[in-house]
């Protein structure tokens, strides 16, 4: 059997990647994802500079690490939850649908390299999003507001999120040859990961610390807060390869 080759997939990332840019899905992406990004740190910087008044009045200054650092960035990886299922909704169709059996053999792919090369091209046009997000915090940080430790621990904080979340869609995206059907799936998963924790006070003390462990929020917002746990790191890169190594196309 013909062991794994990037030879195979980088073709097949660059032919996903200009393919997402060149349909309705990626100017969708784009729009909603700047958009919100958009909103969400206006209102860090204007929620921050109206605190700001009201402290600055008692001889105090606010710590923009907390107030626009660590929550704008927390809520970016909110962003990255809703769009990272438009990465990944049309991955796997042409696939599982059957219209694309040829390429499997004529090339030939392995599903490893399949999903490998889906992976790389989502993660580079998510990367891509969340870097130009990442610029506005990069200019404040220019002018002498926050620290560059938290901007550094969130933007590895964002990378695991990215990959993780990019791979829990491709996984879910193999079981269907629907788009649509893919993305409200992951939408759906996603968004279960990420609340988990909130329940935890309200539960037995066995199943808090399940939800807890599971939980997408808590860990990540340990990076926005400039701190790195190797537990944390781990749990965002063994999801991503549990995730990899379960997707398959339906038509193999």
């Amino acid at each position: 059997m013909r062991s794994f080759s990037l030879k195979n997939v980088w073709p097949l990332a660059r032919a996903e990647f200009r393919s997402f840019w060149t349909n309705p899905s990626g100017g969708l992406a784009l729009a909603v994802f700047l958009g919100l990004s958009g909103i969400l740190f206006y209102n860090s910087v204007a929620d921050y500079a109206a605190s700001n008044l009201g402290v600055m009045a008692r001889g105090r200054h606010l710590n923009a690490d907390l107030a626009i650092f660590s929550n704008g960035l927390g809520n970016l990886g909110l962003v990255i939850l809703l769009v990272a299922p438009l990465t990944t909704m049309k991955a796997m169709a042409p696939y599982n649908l059957g219209g694309h059996l040829d390429l499997l053999t004529a090339w030939p792919l392995k599903p490893s390299e399949l999903i490998f090369g889906q992976y790389i091209a989502a993660v580079t046009a998510l990367g891509l999003l969340t870097l130009l997000s990442l610029l506005p915090f990069f200019v404040i940080w220019l002018m002498g507001a926050g620290s560059l430790t938290v901007l550094l621990t969130s933007v590895l904080g964002l990378s695991l999120i990215i990959s993780s979340f990019v791979s829990v869609g491709l996984a879910l995206a193999s079981l269907t040859s629907s788009p649509l059907a893919s993305a409200l799936t992951t939408l759906g998963i996603l968004a279960l990961l990420w609340a988990l924790g909130w329940a935890a006070p309200y539960l037995p003390v066995w199943a808090s610390v399940l939800v807890q462990g599971l939980a997408v929020e808590p860990r990540f917002s340990h990076f926005t807060l400039g701190l790195i746990d190797l537990n944390d790191v781990l749990y965002f890169l063994v999801l991503t390869a549990l995730c990899l190594k379960t997707g398959r196309p339906l038509a193999e």
